[in-house]
């Protein structure tokens, strides 16, 4: 491994943002239109094995840290194939997403398994009523219900002989 790049201060970047889907189940006012947003032809996406091609050049160069972002990341179908794949890769010291949290109930635990450390939910409020004007979607209670699960700390494993 060489060392990492660096930016214009001389500070290290082992830092890589891999944004794994365009698309979004939000219409943000800030970020995303209404629905008439065209999205980029799925041909157009990387696959996984590029993804993983990728993370691999960029481990090469320092890179020690992946965050999975999107559009909405869990929209891609099979990300927990493409976080076991990342996962693999020995040189990486953490694994993290960006998600709006919405679809987080239903994979969290598969994402775990899968090698995902790290999640970061990205909130702007915890008024429904501002939630819904700010997103134009009414969907703050299963974002909710996600991070109240999350509360409930992971299972601990049997130690191995």
């Amino acid at each position: 491994m060489s060392a990492p790049p660096v930016d214009r201060l001389g500070r290290p970047l082992r830092n890589l943002r891999l944004s794994v889907t365009d698309r979004c189940n939000l219409r943000c006012s800030y970020c995303m239109p209404e629905e008439e947003y065209v999205w980029l032809p799925r041909e157009d996406i990387l696959t996984f094995e590029e993804a993983v091609y990728l993370v691999d050049v960029f481990a090469d160069l320092g890179v020690d840290k992946v965050r999975l972002t999107g559009g909405e990341p869990l929209l891609r179908h099979g990300l927990e194939h493409l976080v076991a794949q990342i996962a693999a890769n020995s040189r990486l010291r953490d694994l993290a997403m960006t998600t709006n949290g919405i679809l987080l109930a239903e994979r969290a635990a598969a994402l775990r398994t899968a090698g995902l450390h790290r999640v970061t939910v990205s909130l702007d409020t915890l008024r429904p009523e501002r939630f819904r004007a700010l997103t134009r979607r009414d969907a703050l209670a299963r974002t909710s219900s996600a991070l109240a699960q999350s509360r409930t700390p992971p299972p601990v494993a049997a130690p191995r002989n």
